[in-house]
């Protein structure tokens, strides 16, 4: 792999999965750069909001490389604090999209923001103190992580897997290290950075029991993770989202023996289109729908994901709760 250190190259936009090849401990890598542009210009976040989105994009992509199901991942973190929900999904393990929802923008407008701080968006523990009210999680409030799969066979969905938490620790990362803590019981460590240019990431697994490679008692397991985790605690922001995986790997763990992956695309796509916006307005009485028309001449619906309008015009309407009222063919799926 070359040891080239611009990774606008054949490292943007990509997932590199690694494995220790000593140890029952699994890795993966993500830097996002067109993909994560395609979600930040959707909409004008403010900084603290734009960057938890990145992570949050970023955690999910990683998140998506360890899931076995082929399907669509989601991930939502929600709380009752000024910052009411940070969502992101990834369809087949490459196609991302996400979205914020602010309750109230005017925290937002004073909150001091910390600069070229550690991975995971924040100051290190027993560090300075954090920029203000909007900074990391603390803008959720008190909250839930909440993680669905939809797994996808061929053109149809299956029943959705979901687990729900409480949001507990100030950053991202140690919110989703505490939803495997208390979810799935697998030792897992992410450390995140994003900012204006790129969001990255790297997740750090030990292998569930049932994969384990080696004979090695439980202790020496913890042991071995304990250790990894310490070494990967030393990565900075800036080495996260600047260099290349086999360089950094080779800086984090030097003294351990790992296999790095090929890389494997990521990509900003979204899942909307006029036949699933067509099937939101079946939920939508048929009184209230003329009249948006005789008033507008037609309704517009704007995808909040990626800001795709859609119109429909009276015979539009008339077709959808034709449909509806079981008048006429049915189509499309619903809209999530």
């Amino acid at each position: 792999m070359s040891d080239d250190t611009d990774p606008t190259h054949s490292e943007r936009d990509c997932l590199q999965r690694f494995m220790f090849e000593q140890l029952d401990i699994r890795g993966t890598l993500a830097h996002l750069d067109d993909a994560w542009a395609g979600v930040r210009d959707a909409q004008d976040y403010p900084e603290p909001v734009q960057r938890l989105l990145g992570e949050m994009l970023t955690a999910t992509a990683l998140l998506a490389s360890i899931v076995k199901v082929k399907g669509t991942l989601t991930v939502q973190a929600t709380g009752d604090g000024p910052l009411a929900a940070v969502m992101a999904e990834c369809r087949d393990r490459s196609q991302l999209r996400g979205i914020a929802r602010i309750r109230d923008e005017a925290a937002f407008t004073t909150d001091r923001v910390a600069n070229g701080g550690p991975a995971n968006g924040g100051p290190a523990k027993g560090g300075p103190a954090e920029g203000g009210p909007t900074e990391g999680t603390t803008a959720l409030g008190k909250g839930l992580i909440t993680i669905t799969i939809r797994p996808e066979f061929g053109d149809r969905a299956g029943e959705a897997y979901q687990g729900i938490v409480p949001m507990d620790g100030s950053s991202l990362a140690e919110a989703l290290e505490g939803y495997f803590v208390q979810s799935e019981q697998i030792p897992t460590r992410l450390w995140l950075a994003a900012d204006a240019g790129r969001a990255a990431g790297m997740l750090i697994q030990a292998l569930p029991q049932e994969l384990a490679r080696f004979d090695h008692a439980e202790h020496q397991r913890e042991e071995d993770f304990g250790r990894i985790s310490l070494l990967a605690g030393t990565v900075s922001a800036s080495e996260l989202k600047d260099l290349p995986g086999q360089q950094l790997l080779s800086r984090l763990f030097f003294e351990e023996t790992l296999s790095l992956q090929r890389a494997e695309h990521l990509e900003f796509s979204c899942s909307c289109s006029h036949e699933r916006t067509r099937e939101a307005l079946r939920a939508m009485p048929l009184d209230e729908l003329e009249q948006i028309i005789e008033e507008d001449g037609d309704i517009r619906m704007t995808c909040q994901f990626c800001h795709a309008e859609y119109r429909f015009d009276g015979i539009d309407v008339a077709a959808v709760h034709a449909q509806a009222s079981g008048q006429g063919p049915s189509g499309g799926e619903q809209l999530h």
